[in-house]
């Protein structure tokens, strides 16, 4: 028994070395240098929705407002709300803004779909401007987002490399959406905050994934060149595979595709809503990491396609994350119990033990810093931040259980994350 608990202890060790290897790695990530001169392009967005009438119709106006040159093209799911109706009525009073409609039985089969579909239809229906379509960048949004000034020019300098097929905006979390009292109000604005923070961790991670060429794309902010979706849709192929992770999963496919074109990290950015409700939560965080599971055969191509063996390493990485987070769990049920024993025991060693300790919690605290810095958090802030962090990791863990479930069940069903109406 004493063989398997050292076997246990040193696969524990093994990820605890993995993690900290990699934190120092993302600590270390640097933006670009530089970026080409701007190259003339014209962009469309692409807003999926389904009943988004509390938001959609601030968010189309913040879009003419921030881009005026751009079109704003909304893809109504089959809603059951005003959106449609809000939509049109923006329609109406300007021919920049244009709506799609889907309908049942062939709406609602999930959000990588609905772009498919949507794309098939700007080109079949010839609502793009009259521009070829290497100079035609389609920009994926939710229908909760808010664009910042300095994120187009940004994408035309990125987008003048002719490699570049992709790129994804850095995301921020508004502080937001809380109206709950007592103890629901304070986990509420635990969860917003702590969602921003990730995100600002995940900012670090593209910067590093950037050297490598395989940033990862997102839902929101997500830049595609025209020239790139034609041709997939031309040969027979869907740009958004059939996976709850459709965005990683795109961008995947635009590295597998061709060695040379790149997925770059965009500085600027888009914020969006958060989450506050933590049934919500698990269910979008489970969603996300049953959209990885399903990416894993890609494994294979990864390691059969010519590419760096960085890029090979990371892409791993990253689909190796819900086993990861699963060994993760099962030792946070496995040490506690150890721990007992070994004090009941007297064989604590002591000195490991605070080692270890302040390892762990070394890079953690470094985040909280580095963000309150850039941030502005005052120190009750910052140290609401820090100590709500584990609370955070430990929901976030929860729901990886419910992924697996749903994955080995095969109830792969899109629910789409909720809004909440903004002043």
């Amino acid at each position: 028994m004493e063989t398997v608990f050292q076997l246990v202890e040193g696969l524990g060790m093994f990820l605890m070395a993995l993690y900290l290897v990699y934190s120092l790695c993302v600590l270390t990530a640097r933006p670009r240098a530089s970026l080409p001169a701007e190259r003339p392009l014209h962009f469309t967005f692409l807003i999926p929705a389904l009943n988004e009438a509390a938001v959609i119709g601030a968010t189309v106006r913040n879009l003419r407002a921030v881009a005026p040159d751009a079109r704003v093209v909304v893809i109504d799911d089959a809603s059951e709300d005003g959106t449609a109706g809000e939509v049109n009525l923006l329609a109406r009073q300007d021919p920049a803004v244009i709506l799609l409609r889907r309908r049942l039985p062939h709406a609602r089969t999930g959000k990588g779909e609905a772009l498919n579909w949507g794309v098939a239809q700007l080109l079949r229906r010839q609502l793009l401007p009259a521009a070829p379509l290497e100079e035609q960048v389609l920009v994926i949004f939710d229908a909760d987002g808010r664009l910042d000034a300095g994120l187009l020019p940004e994408a035309r300098r990125a987008f003048a490399d002719p490699h570049v097929m992709a790129a994804q905006a850095r995301i921020r979390v508004r502080q937001s959406g809380v109206t709950a009292p007592g103890w629901r109000g304070l986990l509420g604005r635990l969860m917003l905050l702590q969602q921003d923070l990730e995100f600002y961790v995940v900012r670090h991670i593209q910067l590093l994934r950037e050297r490598v060429h395989t940033v990862g794309l997102g839902g929101n902010g997500q830049f595609m060149r025209l020239s790139y979706l034609a041709g997939r849709l031309e040969g027979g192929l869907s740009p958004w595979p059939p996976v709850l992770l459709e965005d990683f999963a795109s961008g995947l496919e635009i590295r597998l595709t061709n060695p040379l074109y790149r997925l770059v990290f965009l500085e600027s950015g888009v914020s969006q809503q958060g989450l506050t409700d933590l049934r919500r939560f698990l269910r979008q965080r489970a969603r996300w990491t049953q959209g990885n599971l399903q990416c894993t055969p890609a494994l294979r191509r990864i390691w059969r396609t010519p590419m760096p063996l960085g890029a090979r390493l990371d892409l791993t990485y990253f689909l190796a994350q819900p086993w990861l987070s699963l060994l993760t769990l099962a030792l946070l049920l496995y040490y506690p119990a150890r721990a007992v024993d070994h004090m009941v025991s007297g064989t604590v060693n002591w000195p490991l033990t605070l080692e270890l300790m302040v390892l762990n919690l070394s890079f953690p605290l470094l985040w909280v810093r580095l963000y309150s810095r850039e941030n502005g958090l005052g120190l009750r802030r910052a140290t609401f931040a820090a100590l709500g962090m584990p609370i955070y990791l430990l929901i976030m863990t929860c729901s990886v259980p419910l992924a697996f479930r749903n994955f080995w069940r095969g109830q792969h069903g899109w629910a789409k994350t909720a809004r909440h109406a903004e002043a």
